[in-house]
């Protein structure tokens, strides 16, 4: 055994610990391409770099909206729980009624309201009460029906996602962190092994070309072996004592609560709902939806005799008119009732949480899997490509070679 190294260069001892390197380094490389830089760096559109995820945040968005919309969240059934919430209710149906009655007291017949018996101001406020909780009831219970026209989840994905394209980064920072320090230590780990190798390999046949092959095949290799013990196997395999399975899919329940809280914290907001639904379609069919309700509810205060004590006709239709004009030009994102009625962040986070659970393996793979195998190739070409660079710079600098 001896005699296999006699004569060999100490220095060559060193090449376990440089693939070592190579391994580590391209693998910390690849994630950070993938995550970084969030917008463009360079001379576009080709010379230059733009994180993997961000620059195909739409794709992404896409994949991941479908596989929440069809796995993860029920929209009927989330709007149900969020109308079923009576504390909710009665707390909007008491704050609206309370701006209605100011309303009236002030603009529409403010000297009658000043003038009037508090018998008659309490029989107001009572109509204006029972018919305000009449119609946000006929409202919720329409927008229910049309809950999936309302609330688009690809199209809130991607509004979300376009606008801030360092999010999948965030998401999966949060959700896979195990997972990327894995892919970086296992390049260190694997790289070394490689490296003894490349070291026999070079003892036995110093050839130039040997080292910048064998740093492309460990640049390369470190990576795809990193890609396939997170995610396979993907059901656990058992090999004598060991039982094997992808370190993500078997941290499934642990992955489970860490995607639900960041995905409801950064993505399915109040805020969010309520701006989506302050655009567009989403727009025109609540406009459609409180427009029906404005009528039936003005009707009954125009067809009351105590209410026509204090207000005449045609302050009544000046009111509605300006209602509805303020309602057609209003910012739902500023609005209350969307606000708290566009989505309840919690139970979100529940059925998410849930149902990630319940996936089977290969179901929870493809939480993830999808994101990396975008542009895998890329990576794993630009870790040979690295790999290959350093055992030319090797052959150069330190065994003195020349091509």
């Amino acid at each position: 055994m001896l005699d296999f190294f006699s004569g060999t260069s100490p220095v060559v001892f060193c090449i376990p610990f440089i693939a070592g390197f190579i391994g580590w380094f391209t693998n910390w490389l690849a994630v950070r391409a993938n995550l970084y830089p969030v917008n463009f760096i360079g001379i576009p559109p080709y010379l230059g770099w733009q994180g993997v995820m961000p620059r195909n945040a739409a794709e992404m968005s896409n994949k991941f909206s479908t596989m929440i919309r069809e796995k993860l969240i029920n929209v009927e059934e989330m709007f149900e729980s969020v109308r079923g919430d009576k504390e909710k209710t009665r707390e909007m149906v008491d704050d609206i009624t309370d701006k209605a009655v100011e309303e009236f007291a002030t603009n529409i017949a403010p000297e009658s309201w000043a003038k009037a018996r508090d018998k008659l101001r309490e029989y107001i406020r009572n109509l204006i009460r029972e018919n305000v909780e009449e119609v946000v009831d006929k409202m919720l219970l329409k927008m229910e029906q049309e809950i999936e026209n309302i609330i688009d989840i690809d199209d809130l994905m991607e509004e979300v996602m376009l606008e801030d394209r360092g999010l999948m980064g965030h998401v999966l920072l949060k959700v896979a962190s195990p997972e990327f320090r894995l892919i970086e230590r296992s390049g260190l780990y694997f790289g070394f092994l490689f490296g003894v190798v490349q070291m026999l390999l070079w003892i036995i046949y110093p050839v130039n070309w040997v080292l910048p092959a064998a740093g492309f095949l460990v640049g390369y290799a470190t990576n795809w072996v990193a890609m396939k013990l997170i995610f396979e196997p993907v059901k656990p395999k058992k090999i004598g004592p060991f039982i094997l399975q992808g370190l993500f899919i078997k941290r499934q329940f642990e992955a489970a609560e860490q995607f639900s809280d960041v995905i409801c914290d950064k993505v399915f907001t109040s805020d969010n709902f309520a701006r989506h639904m302050s655009s567009g379609e989403p727009r025109k069919k609540l406009i459609k939806i409180i427009d029906e309700q404005l009528e039936e509810s003005m009707a009954i205060y125009e067809e009351d005799p105590m209410v026509a004590m204090l207000a005449s006709p045609e302050k009544l239709a000046e009111a509605k008119q300006e209602l509805k004009d303020r309602l057609h030009t209003s910012n739902f994102e500023d609005n209350e009732f969307s606000k708290n009625f566009s989505g309840d962040t919690q139970i979100i986070r529940k059925q998410i949480h849930e149902k990630l659970k319940e996936l089977d393996e290969s179901e929870f793979s493809d939480v993830l899997r999808p994101v990396f195998q975008k542009d895998e190739w890329k990576l794993l070409l630009t870790g040979g490509v690295l790999g290959g660079i350093i055992g030319f710079l090797q052959v150069v600098y330190i065994f003195g070679g020349t091509f």
